[in-house]
């Protein structure tokens, strides 16, 4: 069926009684929680020991504050005090702009792209879910690697198992979503992100009491920029853009709850402090455990599962860790459905109890075809990628920048800039000439063209150009 685009004036007047975050500091936890996934408990740690560790952390840095602080903080100007869903977000913006639905069309693509993604991101949950019960209950076989890989395998292809433990995940999720904004995500948010902090501050300074501390840090902050590489420029790029997930319509559903006078550069400053803060933490406590261990860093999600077994055998900091990689999947997960929930629930009419529902449903379904990849369809391929492998390629490959670069695009190029210093007078102290004109050149050129960069990079051009020429 055909979702209607509504006029920018009918959606607030119809969404006038949607809720708001009950606090700002609230929404910093929220939002923090919902940003910090997987990526930056194993991805960035991996990225770091594999790219010359300071050198990869000094560009991913500058493309944190070059690239993710405007695009974050622009998300935020446009959502905040429009309670509207995301495409009535950017309806509410592009009235008079051209091409208007094209836009329009885009926040509907990142909303689709945020459900995409979770019913991948579902997979990986259910085995953190399975793995954190393994490890507090001592299930876990870190023997050797082929030892932990085979038991990894085994379980993946349990497909029974594998959708009791999915629907456990989706029920935790469906249940916080129906609840609404000030009794379900809020409080079940905070409460992951206190439970989160407890459980990484173990962690952290049990790694700092170890006799490896000091060569971790060495291993984590120490330059060597031959190892970097072109690659190494390219994966900071892309780590940066993904890390904040700032192609997925999360952070425009977010603050489209927020009051129309949040200091959003402020708030963009510390989500993007703590998520760094984070993503070096992990670091240094993977550097710490898994460092000596016959277990490598690996890019595929599929070693987080194999590796950490191994590396903390017998110690334990295994169970928490385990609990940890639990906790962050469900609060990302929460973070990616509710765009989904919220523009059912907007563009259909239904209670939000329904519209969560029909929502987790129609995604549960789609995560159980996920899950059958890894098992009795583990041989239905297209070009060398199953259903979950497709699902990944599309949403982290290709919406999730593509949709990020329109944004872009639509804050530097396309809307009106007098309306746009209208905005940032409302900015919370930002409101200097000179602070918005930072802002709107950043986005108008160092953001877009590494946003093209990394979209270049995900669909492969890299690798187009060694193989030409460096064959």
């Amino acid at each position: 069926m055909r979702l209607p685009i509504q006029a920018p004036q009918a959606l607030m007047v119809a969404f006038a009684q949607r809720p708001e975050w009950s606090s700002s500091s609230r929404f910093v936890i929220a939002m923090t929680a919902a940003v910090v996934s997987l990526s930056n408990l194993w991805r960035l740690p991996y990225l770091l020991s594999d790219y010359g560790a300071g050198a990869f952390l000094l560009v991913y840095v500058t493309a944190l504050l070059s690239m993710g602080l405007p695009l974050l903080s622009g998300q935020l100007l446009m959502a905040r005090g429009t309670r509207a869903d995301v495409p009535g977000v950017i309806a509410a913006w592009t009235r008079n702009a051209p091409h208007s639905r094209l836009w329009i069309w885009s926040g509907y693509l990142a909303v689709v792209g945020a459900g995409m993604l979770l019913a991948a991101y579902s997979v990986v949950a259910a085995w953190s879910l399975a793995y954190s019960l393994r490890g507090v209950t001592g299930m876990l076989d870190g023997s050797s690697v082929s030892a932990a890989s085979a038991q990894f395998v085994t379980f993946a292809r349990d497909s029974e198992r594998g959708f009791g433990w999915l629907l456990l995940f989706f029920g935790l999720i469906v249940a916080t979503a129906a609840h609404g904004l000030r009794r379900g995500v809020e409080p079940v948010m905070r409460t992951l992100a206190f439970c989160m902090l407890m459980a990484l501050t173990a962690l952290v300074v049990s790694a700092a009491m170890h006799a490896r501390a000091d060569d971790a840090l060495y291993a984590i902050f120490a330059v060597d920029f031959a190892a970097l590489g072109w690659r190494g420029v390219f994966e900071a790029l892309y780590q940066a853009f993904f890390t904040l997930s700032l192609g997925t319509g999360v952070v425009v559903c977010f603050g489209s709850y927020l009051p129309s006078n949040t200091p959003v550069v402020r708030f963009s400053l510390l989500i993007l402090g703590v998520d760094l803060a984070v993503s070096l933490a992990c670091a240094f406590m993977l550097a710490v455990f898994v460092g000596p261990s016959e277990a490598d860093l690996d890019v595929g999600i599929q070693s987080l599962f194999e590796t950490l077994p191994v590396a903390m055998a017998g110690d334990w900091q295994a169970p928490i860790m385990f609990v940890l990689v639990a906790l962050v999947s469900l609060s990302t997960a929460i973070g990616l459905f509710e765009p989904v929930v919220q523009l059912v629930q907007q563009r259909s009419g239904y209670t939000r109890l329904r519209a969560t529902l029909y929502s987790g449903l129609v995604l549960a379904l789609l995560g159980m075809a996920a899950l059958l990849s890894f098992g009795v369809l583990d041989r239905v391929t297209l070009c060398g990628y199953n259903l979950f492998g497709w699902l990944m390629l599309i949403t982290a490959q290709l919406i999730g920048p593509l949709t990020g670069l329109l944004l872009c695009i639509l804050l530097g190029r396309v809307l009106a800039r007098k309306r746009l210093v209208d905005a940032w007078q409302h900015a919370g102290g930002y409101s200097r000439a000179t602070g918005f004109a930072v802002w709107h050149a950043l986005l108008r050129y160092p953001t877009r063209i590494v946003l093209v960069l990394v979209l270049a990079y995900a669909l492969g051009a890299l690798r187009l150009i060694e193989m030409v020429w460096f064959p």
